[in-house]
């Protein structure tokens, strides 16, 4: 009997329904078929630029995420503190981001730390937090923004999850800004409900109310969703990045976990100034091919988060195996930038191995740039960094981002600079 999974005595039975049904068993994936890339060896770089990845990234904004906004009307910075951190190592800094648009507002509070050992500009990483700035950092100075209680809503997947002042360094493990920071890089954060709340009514207070109606919102042809606003978010942290004297703006590195491990990736092929995108554990709609039936689906993801997604995503609810691309062609759309991907290999749901297949099959991108990428590589075994300029790194572990993920990912962007 198949083992059920996200059992809880409050999930509703249609969505218990929908778990049961996914296939968590490698012995019984059976036969499937991945869209084939639209180019040939014989492509060349000119024309996988100029005429390929457009074609590479049409599905998605199509079917899947929809498009990320242009730019509001008006972005100005405005520096909140500056003070030395972590025993001098660095100096931190804190920036209001000021989006206006159609004499509307919105604030997104950057977290920034520089080191202060270092000659010249420095690289940056930036990837957007889950429960607040204050979670990502054991430092006590960071501000504390505090936020109204959300509703009880019907299920505890939507409830506010954002830290408390007292759960200040919660999720540290999953930046580890000394370690970066002994290291020479740069790092930066926003929390990603400063763009877009994380529940279905989030629109209200989200920066797609700029750009969308209430009603074109939450019609069932909804022309984008919250992985395009958090998108969005992040090319608005870049333009801020951009500002900064110590900042080296051609390597910016994007990082991002679970849905955010997602989000980096649009994020990467939507916006050119970002050297290297780094997935950890993204799955389903992220780095794992959907057309292999394991793990996550569409038809759950459509359940709990169709806001995250366009409307028409909807459509291929229960129908993975007619997305007429799968996630292979979005890896394909980053080269021949640095792209790194990374698993748990107890995170089934997000399907390690798919994840690597996918990294694997999108190789062929960057050897029409004569870049090395996985081609030749085998899944790895626990602990081994592979491949060229797309790494691929499997971590004994569930779903989390870890300080081993961190070791790992400092070894290859060093490898790269």
């Amino acid at each position: 009997m198949k083992e059920k999974r996200f059992a809880a005595e409050n999930l509703p039975e249609e969505i218990q329904v929908l778990a049961e049904a996914m296939n968590w068993d490698a012995d019984a994936i059976g036969d499937y078929m991945i869209p084939e890339l639209p180019f040939s060896r014989l492509t060349t770089p000119d024309e996988f630029t100029e005429n390929i990845r457009p074609q590479l990234l049409e599905p998605f904004v199509s079917s899947m995420y929809g498009a990320i906004p242009e730019c509001c009307e008006n972005v100005s910075f405005k520096l909140v503190s500056e003070a030395p951190a972590y025993g001098n190592l660095a100096i931190r800094r804190e920036i209001d981001i000021i989006c206006r648009h159609k004499n509307d507002e919105q604030i997104l509070h950057l977290l920034l730390y520089i080191p202060q050992c270092r000659q010249g500009k420095v690289p940056v990483f930036f990837g957007l937090n889950f429960l607040g700035n204050h979670a990502a950092t054991t430092d006590p100075e960071v501000t504390f923004y505090d936020f109204e209680p959300a509703p009880d809503l019907w299920s505890m997947r939507y409830n506010d999850r954002r830290a408390t002042a007292s759960q200040r360094g919660i999720q540290a493990h999953r930046f580890a800004f000394e370690e970066v920071l002994q290291r020479g890089f740069a790092s930066a954060t926003i929390d990603y409900n400063n763009i877009y709340f994380d529940r279905p009514e989030g629109f209200a207070t989200s920066i797609m109310r700029f750009f969308f109606t209430p009603e074109e919102w939450h019609s069932s042809n909804r022309p984008s969703g919250a992985i395009s606003a958090w998108a969005w978010g992040i090319m608005r942290a870049l333009d801020c990045l951009s500002e900064q004297p110590e900042i080296d703006s051609s390597k910016f590195i994007v990082h991002g976990h679970s849905r955010l491990g997602k989000t980096a990736l649009w994020a990467a092929v939507n916006d050119p100034r970002i050297w290297m995108a780094v997935s950890n554990c993204s799955g389903t709609a992220g780095a794992k091919l959907a057309h292999r039936n394991f793990g996550e689906t569409y038809a759950w993801l459509n359940c709990w988060y169709n806001y995250w997604f366009c409307g028409k995503f909807g459509e291929f609810a229960g129908r993975d195996q007619d997305f007429p691309a799968d996630q292979h062609f979005l890896l394909a759309a980053i080269a021949p930038r640095l792209l790194y991907v990374s698993s748990g290999n107890e995170d089934i749901h997000a399907d390690p191995h798919g994840e690597y297949l996918a990294a694997k099959l999108a190789s062929r991108a960057w050897n029409i740039f004569d870049r090395p990428a996985l081609e030749n590589t085998s899944f790895p075994e626990c602990g081994e960094l592979i491949g060229g300029d797309v790494g691929y790194y499997l971590r004994r572990g569930g779903h989390d981002f870890t300080p081993e993920n961190w070791q790992a990912l400092l070894t290859f962007v060093e490898k790269h600079l």
